[in-house]
């Protein structure tokens, strides 16, 4: 199915669609199934929206343009991704000083899938705790945490990539997702980690435009909930009933809880 709006603000949903965000303080995942060829992506921010961080060719690798998320560097990044130029040159172009990208505000990861180890940068005025961690097949990398604790929690929780089958990735992934979650998160959501999440599933054969799964949690209150626990919600249900179906893409704005807040 193209696409699935729950609950019913679909003004709000079509709208976000086509807005393109900074996740300015993001955890984010990438991993590769080694056997299939199933490439994984996930993300959680206190932005409104993290999804988008990503751009995927399916069989080949990704491109996570993070912090300011300067969306031309992704453009650009996952055209020359297709266009089969070695991800060391791809680095260098949008790290470049000299760019239009203002690399100093970014934080890139590059994955390809063909078991070489992942790269990554981080700009010098990229704030808070940040980092990356790689491996072959896999690789996280984070921005303005609540701890330094979150990268390593998340990596430890995907590295090696030793997977039997794709819903044993994607289950890693949701659970290293929720492990960058409880090392803190975002330090901007008061406790919660996140008010925005996402998941992403694409099969080597897939349109990146439709891929086997695209699960997105957004619009929270900062400090209201947690995206990833709901995003797991939805994989779960997804897990049970929806693993047949050739492409699920939903986009979810949660209703609002009311928050706290000292005085």
């Amino acid at each position: 199915m193209p696409f699935k709006f729950l609950p019913s603000q679909k003004c709000v949903l079509l709208l976000a669609l086509f807005v393109t965000g900074n996740a300015s303080a993001t955890w984010s995942i990438i991993v590769d199934n080694p056997t299939t060829g199933t490439i994984a992506v996930a993300g959680a921010s206190c932005s409104y929206l993290v999804y988008g961080i990503a751009e995927v060719v399916p069989g080949k690798g990704v491109v996570i343009v993070q912090a300011a998320s300067n969306a031309q560097a992704r453009t650009d990044a996952v055209k020359w991704l297709a266009e089969d130029v070695p991800p060391e040159k791809i680095l260098a172009r949008i790290t470049a000083a000299s760019s239009t990208y203002a690399p100093a505000e970014q934080q890139y990861a590059l994955l390809l899938s063909d078991g070489t180890s992942p790269l990554a940068f981080t700009g010098d005025a990229v704030e808070g705790f940040k980092g990356s961690l790689g491996a072959p097949h896999v690789s996280v990398q984070a921005n303005t945490m609540a701890t330094n604790q979150v990268v390593p929690k998340t990596f430890a929780a995907l590295h090696p990539a030793n997977w039997n089958d794709d819903t044993a990735m994607a289950d890693d992934v949701m659970q290293a997702l929720a492990a960058g979650a409880a090392a803190g998160g975002d330090k901007r959501c008061q406790g919660t980690g996140s008010a925005s999440a996402f998941v992403s599933l694409f099969r080597k054969t897939d349109n990146p435009n439709m891929p086997w799964l695209t699960l997105v949690i957004f619009g929270l209150e900062p400090g209201s909930q947690d995206a990833v626990a709901l995003l797991d919600q939805r994989y779960r249900s997804w897990r049970k009933t929806g693993m047949a179906d050739p492409s699920t893409r939903v986009f979810v704005v949660p209703a609002p809880v009311a928050v706290e807040r000292a005085e």
